[in-house]
């Protein structure tokens, strides 16, 4: 369930974050997508996915994870194509240059942007339509 000030709480996450410098576990893209839904929802569905601080450690627990579609379904997140995406939709890509680990994010507004983060830019804000393709808003 949402929380009442759930909009309210995701704009003092997000500008809490934004431009922050990449750091495994703190401001990697799941951390933001974790750290979003417990901002939104009373009980956050990915609190128990297990802390990493290494893109090593990152990898170990999404194999782990197996499945991040399914898992998200699984945790009651419903997909939706990215341009149907709306304010909270946590946001999942593929990885970058084939990399087996996916991309997340979520989206941080109702003006079509999204918020995630890489090792080259740190925490950024960007358009969805700059996205890769394959990019899908899930919504909890």
């Amino acid at each position: 369930m949402r929380r009442p000030d759930w909009e309210l709480r995701l704009v003092e996450y997000a500008n809490g974050i934004q431009g922050a410098l990449f750091s495994w576990g703190e401001t990697d893209c799941f951390a933001l997508a974790r750290g979003a839904a417990g901002a939104i929802l009373e009980d956050n569905p990915l609190a128990d996915v297990p802390t990493y601080i290494s893109q090593a450690e990152a990898t170990g627990v999404a194999a782990a994870f197996r499945g991040i579609p399914g898992q998200l379904a699984r945790r009651g997140a419903v997909r939706h194509p990215i341009e149907f995406g709306q304010q909270g939709d946590i946001v999942t890509m593929p990885g970058r240059d084939g990399a087996h680990l996916p991309q997340f994010g979520f989206i941080v507004d109702g003006r079509g942007r999204a918020m995630t983060s890489a090792p080259e830019t740190g925490v950024e804000i960007v358009p969805i339509e700059t996205l890769p393709r394959g990019a899908a808003a899930w919504r909890f």
